[in-house]
C-alpha cells in the first residue's frame, strides 16, 4: 500500500494536480491576475463551502474570481500559503493559512486595520488540469473574532456578534 501511494505522489499526473491546487490557493488568492480562475477552475465546477454571504460565490471561474476580488477589497497585504498538499489520484487536499490586513468593509464591518490570520483545508477533485469539484472548510469564526474583539468582554461573545450580523 505504501509503495502504491508513493508512486501516486510522484506520478506526472499527481505532480500536475498538486500544482493546480497550489496555484489556486497561492497564486490566485495572492495575486492581481484574476484571470487565473479561468485556467484553474472548470466552467461547471462547484466549490462547496459555508460562505456567510447571500451571493453564490461557488460555481465556476467567474464566481471564484468575484470571491477572490471581494476578499482582496476587504483585506490588503493578503498572503495565502499552502502549508501542506497531499495528492491521491484525482483528489488533492490543501491545508492553508491566510494572512491579511483588514482595510476594507467586510459583511458590514468597517475596516479595523487589524492583521488577521485564518486557516482552512481544501479537498479538490482535479480533472483535465482544472478543479472540477471541491470542498472548502475554513475557520470563519476565528476571522470574525479577530475583527470584532469577540469574547474580549462577556457581553461581546458569539451571540452578540450573531445578533449584529443577523438580518432584522
Amino acid at each position: 500500500m505504501e509503495q502504491r501511494l508513493e508512486e501516486t505522489k510522484s506520478s506526472p499526473e499527481a505532480a500536475a494536480n498538486r500544482e493546480v491546487a497550489r496555484r489556486f490557493r497561492e497564486d490566485l488568492w495572492n495575486g492581481s491576475d484574476l484571470s487565473l480562475a479561468d485556467e484553474l477552475i472548470a466552467r461547471d465546477c462547484l466549490l462547496q463551502s459555508r460562505v456567510p454571504f447571500p451571493i453564490d460565490f461557488a460555481r465556476g471561474p467567474d464566481a471564484i474570481r468575484h470571491l477572490v476580488f471581494f476578499y482582496q477589497m476587504a483585506f490588503s497585504e493578503i498572503r495565502v500559503s499552502a502549508e501542506q498538499i497531499v495528492v491521491e489520484g484525482d483528489m488533492v487536499a490543501v491545508r492553508w493559512t491566510a494572512r491579511g490586513k483588514h482595510t476594507g468593509h467586510l459583511l458590514g464591518l468597517p475596516p479595523t486595520g487589524r492583521e488577521t490570520v485564518t486557516s482552512g483545508i481544501d479537498m479538490l477533485r482535479i480533472a483535465g488540469g482544472k478543479i472540477v469539484e471541491g470542498w472548502v472548510d475554513w475557520d470563519a469564526l476565528s476571522l470574525l473574532e479577530q475583527l470584532t474583539d469577540l469574547g474580549a468582554k462577556p457581553e461581546e461573545g458569539f451571540l452578540s456578534l450573531f445578533e449584529r450580523l443577523r438580518p432584522h
